[in-house]
């Protein structure tokens, strides 16, 4: 579950909401984020102005998926955003080899509000998953186990059918609508500074940069944000080891087996978890030719898809 750690110079206090939303309202013109801690499940905070005639400056260190995502809806919104990282090519690069991220129906429908355009590119861009089967099989038989319908749902509710979409390219076309006035390359952040009246960060060449608040978006390794604000934690193995690729290839089943789903007949099999004994296997067309493939020891997770499937 990804974490926001957020550093606001207008409170004395930090506060560290996990996703897990107890409050969702979706709507085109505005939508609330209620946070699912304790501490601050009843509140809801709207970003204002702090003083009149200047806008509210953002500062974020990261510029991945999650920080150029969260820059794009705050420049629609009006504020002074900057995002600073340390090398947008290695971010990029990241995903060559690992294959595409998978943008599910509400991910997607989050997109459209923060920016319709880039929705759109990035729909255009992917390759759309959630109208073909998916679902659990037999990693020896190949049987299913159970069968995901993921176009019906997101129909009636009017949402964008779930999608797969290269890493590079969606990083490439969130930075494009940011702007590189915006997103500053080569900047670490490597330490910051508070007082009552704004939040300083402090790159690796020595610049400085003040803005109301700050928001650590640089991963899991953050060694600046995430560690100044909670102590340095060393990384604890989750008992998960997971391999991944991606292969030119177009296996046999994938326009030969056929399924109704939402009264129409669909041919092709896109997403399919083969289980075995204390581990799984992935397969799921990603287009162009492609298919991903992900393995994965993870007994417990094995167990609950059983259990589900049941």
């Amino acid at each position: 579950m990804a974490t926001f750690h957020c550093l606001s110079s207008s409170h004395s206090h930090y506060k560290n909401c996990n996703t897990s939303f107890v409050d969702f309202r979706f709507k085109r013109s505005s939508y609330v984020i209620r946070c699912g801690r304790d501490s601050c499940s009843n509140q809801v905070y709207s970003c204002v102005e702090r003083d009149e005639g200047r806008r509210l400056r953002i500062l974020i260190a990261g510029g991945g998926i999650g920080g150029l995502v969260l820059a794009l809806a705050a420049k629609h919104r009006g504020y002074d955003v900057k995002v600073f990282e340390k090398d947008l090519s290695a971010v990029r690069g990241e995903g060559r080899h690992r294959g595409p991220i998978q943008l599910l129906s509400s991910a997607l429908a989050v997109l459209q509000v923060i920016d319709g355009t880039v929705a759109k590119q990035i729909m255009e861009a992917g390759c759309v998953t959630g109208d073909r089967i998916n679902g659990v099989a037999d990693g020896v038989s190949g049987k299913w186990f159970i069968k995901f319908n993921l176009l019906s749902h997101a129909m009636k509710r009017g949402l964008p059918v779930t999608s797969v979409i290269c890493r590079m390219a969606l990083q490439d076309i969130l930075l494009n609508a940011v702007g590189l006035d915006i997103v500053r390359n080569k900047s670490k952040v490597v330490d910051f500074m508070q007082d009552s009246n704004k939040v300083t960060v402090i790159l690796e060449d020595g610049q400085h940069y003040d803005g109301d608040v700050l928001v650590g978006a640089d991963g899991i390794w953050s060694k600046v944000v995430r560690s100044k604000l909670f102590g340095q934690e060393e990384a604890k193995y989750s008992d998960y080891t997971c391999y991944s690729g991606l292969a030119n290839f177009v296996p046999p089943y994938i326009d030969t087996i056929g399924y109704v789903n939402c009264s129409q007949h669909v041919n092709e099999i896109r997403y399919r978890v083969f289980l075995g004994l204390n581990q799984y296997f992935v397969a799921s067309d990603v287009g162009n030719g492609k298919m991903q493939w992900k393995e994965e020891e993870a007994a417990k997770l094995v167990w609950t898809l059983v259990q589900g499937s049941s």
